[in-house]
This record gives C-alpha cells, structure tokens and sequence, in this order.
C-alpha cells in the first residue's frame, strides 16, 4: 500500500530534523527515501468525510517542534489526549535520542497501543499496515532497548495499559484512515460507531497485553542445545 501524505508524512518530516543519535539519522534518511518512493503520485486531496477528518492541532505540533520549538514537546506531554498517536510517536523517538529511555519506552508503547485501537476501529485493513510502518521505524532503537530487559518492559506496559484505561482521548481517530488507501477511491470513512470506540479501546489492550506476555514467554524460553 502506499502512505499518503497528511499526517503520517508530517511526522517523518518532523523526526528527520529533531536532534538523534547517528544510527536513528540513518533510519530516518531510509525512511524519508521510502516514503519518497511511496508517494510520487499526483497530490490527492481527502474527499466527503474523509476531509471532514481535522489533524490540524496534531499537524501543528509536529510543525511547532520541526521548527525548533522545544517547549512544543514540554505541551504536548501536558496534554497527551490532545495529540493523534503519530505525534506520540515523534516525541518518543526524541526522548530515546536525548536519553530518556524508560520515557521514551512508555510513550512509544502508547502511541502504539493508540495506534492498533484506532485501526482496529477502521473498516480498511490497509490501515494496519500504516500502524505497523510506524513501528518499525519509530521503534528500531526503542524495540531492541526494551527487549533487552523483559521486567523492565512489562512493568512499562503494564503503566501504559493502566494510563491509558484512566484516560479519555480527544483527538480524532479517524486520523488512520488517512493513511489506508479508501482515501483514494471512497468518499465515506469504514468506520466503526463512536458508541463502540471504548469497546474496541478495552478490546484492544486486553489484545495488547496477551500479546505481550507472549512475546516475554519466548525471550525467556531456553535456547535449544
């Protein structure tokens, strides 16, 4: 699929000028290539309710901090709900490059929990594969960081998992089907009922949390003699 602009390629622009450590530079100059290649189309504007769809205060951070406002980030963790997950995203990769990496751990896992929820609540599929680029990239220290201590990542996800059950979401959701490709062909978002959005939220991080004991499980697994 292809990432469409919008959004997700704001958050890209944003990260490739933050302040990082030489090997988070290469990942974002890999990335910046890639979603070069994947967007070389004619520029598409969202239309019917898919332009309904308002990032503006997220699209806005991200400016806010490209342009070397570092209080930008200081607000942002003041009000965490206010911000779609990609934003999330973007401060946690900075707070792992400025060594803040328990930090940067608990909010990378944020946004990725936020992020699964909101596609799971989308009727395109392809809306997953946006979420899962968005880990890779935003994930290729933080991952193997967090994987290196499996107690330390549990204790991590369980205060992510907690946080965000005591936490009401303002932003808009449907920022993800920004990224699938119904943006290019429909004029009407596939998306679930907002009265199921807490059912799909609760879902998911119990979703989360399985998935995240399994993964635990075979990191201590023994290794086969």
């Amino acid at each position: 699929m292809k990432l469409y602009p919008f959004l997700l390629c704001g958050l890209l622009a944003a990260c490739s000028t933050a302040p990082t450590s030489e090997q988070a530079n290469k990942a974002t100059a890999n990335t910046k290539v890639e979603t070069t290649q994947d967007t070389a189309t004619p520029d598409m504007t969202p239309k019917g309710e898919f332009a309904q769809i308002d990032v503006t205060k997220s699209q806005q951070a991200m400016d806010e901090i490209t342009n070397g406002n570092g209080e930008m980030i200081n607000d942002i963790l003041q009000q965490p709900n206010e911000y779609a997950p990609p934003v999330l995203y973007l401060i946690s990769a900075i707070m792992f490059d400025n060594d803040y990496q328990d930090q940067a751990t608990f909010w990378f896992y944020a946004a990725q929990l936020r992020a699964r929820s909101d596609a799971n609540k989308s009727g395109d599929n392809t809306t997953h594969a946006a979420v899962s680029q968005l880990n890779k990239r935003f994930g290729v220290n933080i991952a193997p960081y967090s994987m290196s201590n499996p107690d330390r990542l549990k204790a991590i996800v369980s205060q992510v998992l907690e946080w965000d059950s005591e936490q009401t979401r303002n932003y808009d959701p449907r920022w993800v089907a920004l990224q699938g490709q119904d943006v290019t062909t429909q004029t009407k978002v596939n998306f679930a009922p907002q009265q199921k959005w807490p059912e799909i939220d609760a879902l998911t991080r119990s979703q989360f949390r399985q998935g995240l004991e399994q993964a635990l499980a075979k990191i201590k697994q023994p290794t086969a003699q």
